[in-house]
């Protein structure tokens, strides 16, 4: 199956449909959440929790909008152009936007808590750190190659998807390891982050027209 055809994005689309159930309707997924939520909370501790706790930091959407920001005002000073700075703030905006609308629907609580309860508090589902991960770590790499030309020679456009891909699914590895997340907030989002993502390239909303693929 090809990477952005129909039917890869209706596996991923059913992939959301079948967590979303199984969280509801308390499946095997959900039951395996726990499982996984005690063996991460007994034996993932000290050194190896500092670690994973760090790589986390990929989808930290306070730490990637200070990398944004300097990279987005040199590109438009480099440019003459707005698009670099205006199009950054309407992606995390609207990011942002969509996992608050994402959240609130299914309120959920942290495996922190020590609880899994549905529909009283939490923001558990799903996890916007992944989310972040896909999306703003290709927007950093987009601003990037703008702001330092010399980097676009190693970061073609398929290279900077396929890094994005990559760095969703490690912070995804890392929020269950370090038991931030459920297993199911994370299979959530590592379906519906790569849709975020290949939308955002189709829209180009840092096009420049002038670089290698």
């Amino acid at each position: 199956m090809r990477w952005g055809s129909r039917g890869w994005y209706t596996l991923l689309f059913a992939a959301m449909v079948l967590v979303t159930a199984d969280v509801l309707l308390d499946g095997p997924l959900r039951r395996l959440d726990w499982i996984i939520h005690e063996f991460c909370d007994a034996h993932v501790r000290d050194g190896a929790l500092v670690a994973v706790h760090t790589v986390t930091k990929l989808g930290q959407r306070g730490n990637l909008v200070m990398i944004i920001a300097p990279l987005a005002v040199v590109a438009a000073v480099r440019t003459r152009s707005l698009r670099y700075p205006v199009m950054s703030v309407v992606v995390v905006g609207l990011l942002s936007l969509l996992e608050t609308g994402l959240k609130a629907s299914i309120p959920r609580t942290f495996p922190v808590s020590g609880v899994d309860v549905l529909f009283t508090h939490g923001t558990a589902y799903p996890s916007g750190h992944t989310l972040n991960a896909f999306v703003l770590d290709w927007v950093v790499l987009e601003l990037l190659v703008v702001a330092l030309p010399a980097t676009r020679r190693h970061l073609t456009q398929r290279r900077r998807r396929n890094i994005a891909l990559a760095t969703g699914g490690i912070a995804a590895t890392a929020l269950t390891l370090a038991d931030e997340h459920w297993l199911t907030d994370v299979l959530f989002s590592l379906a519906l982050g790569p849709v975020l993502l290949f939308g955002l390239i189709a829209v180009e909303p840092f096009n420049r027209g002038d670089e290698p693929r």
